[in-house]
């Protein structure tokens, strides 16, 4: 029999959202897309569990971005002096310029699993979508022009690319569901784990193309609606009511290098890796390790085949970084340096403007891990310095998220 009684719990809650690729409708000879991405959600809740702690209703309020990306892959020609022959413009920008605020309002039901709970959640988010701190309602691109495009200058003509994005400033409904896997870190806290769909229609959109001195319309949506990782952290206003006996205090592992797997994600610049992690010190949690990966790295552009194929590619990218833990037990925080290399694996058309780029981050965070085998997950907040062209400076990061889901064992 478990039951936490009729409690009322207090959480903070971090997601990390992939947003699918914007919806485009696009009649002009031009290839334009808008690739999938990462943003980040952040938000506090309550949650009142009923009498016999299985059903409850959790209200919060959140803040999260939304990207807002856009591609495109057309003749050099088709623009401003009409020079550049067979030349192509392949051009990819990525921001998350969309943002908004949210207040909701779910119903929660907590299903026994073993000696844990699965928890499982629904009900609408009411949001207000707004703009950044620019007021950017949308993109302004101008190519191949013989002078440098002012956007201010209304003689300076048309632009050959715009997306406007509308009914921002307003409120809108959707549905977010999520299944949490919930672990007790003592008679008064807990940690979620979990994953979250959010349903929602597209934001309405406008498109602009002028190509060949035609001005094409179509329309550009980015999607509200996106697949997300949770980590949440709850405090109880009493302790819980379990009736079921706790498990005896297991002996510490010796001998042993304890070892973990797992998947990591930065929202940005959305690396996405695997990898192995160890400790240097046998049959104890803490103290100096390392980890080494590979995964998908930074988005780079490619010959285009046809107006039909995305010029996007990604980046392979061989994360390694030392960290240490503090904290001997399952809980720990942890802090770490590393380095994380980029390799193109396709033809890039100009070499002069793309190639391989190199991130070094520098985070601090939270992670847990169990004395002997069981889920990892760990939470971090991460500085990168990335130097990713030659022809660039080096571009500071300083407000990133990085989290991870994996197995540990010895």
């Amino acid at each position: 029999m478990f039951s936490y009684g009729q409690s009322t719990a207090f959480g903070i809650r971090g997601t990390v959202a992939l947003y699918p690729s914007v919806a485009v409708k696009n009649p002009s000879p031009s290839n334009v897309y808008g690739p999938q991405d990462f943003s980040a959600i952040v938000g506090i809740y309550v949650l009142k569990y009923f009498k016999t702690g299985r059903m409850g209703v959790k209200a919060g309020i959140e803040h999260g971005g939304v990207p807002n990306n856009l591609g495109i892959d057309a003749p050099r020609k088709a623009f401003g002096t009409g020079a550049g022959g067979d030349a192509q413009i392949n051009s990819l920008y990525s921001t998350n310029d969309i943002t908004y605020n949210a207040f909701t309002l779910s119903a929660v039901y907590k299903l026994p699993a073993k000696k844990r709970f699965i928890e499982f959640t629904i009900g609408p988010s009411v949001r207000h979508y707004g703009y950044d701190k620019d007021g950017y309602e949308g993109m302004i691109w101008a190519y191949n022009r013989s002078t440098p495009f002012d956007f201010d200058d209304p003689a300076a003509g048309p632009a050959d690319l715009v997306t406007r994005v509308n009914k921002l400033d307003e409120f809108h409904v959707s549905f977010p569901v999520s299944v949490d896997y919930v672990i007790r870190v003592n008679e008064r806290s807990q940690v979620k784990l979990g994953i979250m769909h959010n349903i929602a229609k597209p934001l309405p959109g406008e498109l602009e193309v002028m190509m060949y001195g035609k001005i094409y319309t179509g329309t550009f949506r980015p999607r509200m609606g996106f697949w997300g990782f949770n980590i949440q952290y709850e405090r109880l206003s009493r302790k819980s009511a379990e009736s079921y006996t706790k498990l005896q205090p297991r002996p510490a592992v010796s001998g042993k290098f304890r070892k973990a797997v797992f998947i990591e994600t930065y929202i940005r610049p959305g690396l996405l890796s695997a990898n192995y992690d160890m400790r240097i010190r046998k049959g104890t949690n803490s103290g100096l390790g390392f980890t080494a990966g590979a995964g998908l790295g930074s988005h780079f552009n490619t010959e285009v085949i046809n107006n039909n194929k995305s010029s996007d590619r990604r980046m392979l990218a061989l994360p390694v970084a030392v960290n240490y833990i503090i904290g001997k037990k399952q809980h720990g925080i942890e802090l770490g340096i590393g380095l994380t290399p980029q390799i193109t694996l396709d033809k890039v058309r100009d070499s002069s403007a793309e190639s391989n780029g190199t991130f070094f981050p520098f985070r601090i965070g939270y992670r847990f891990q169990p004395i002997r085998e069981g889920l990892v997950a760990r939470a971090a907040w991460a500085t990168i310095v990335e130097k990713p062209r030659s022809i660039y400076r080096d571009n500071y990061n300083l407000s990133n998220v990085s989290v991870s889901l994996g197995y540990s064992f010895k």
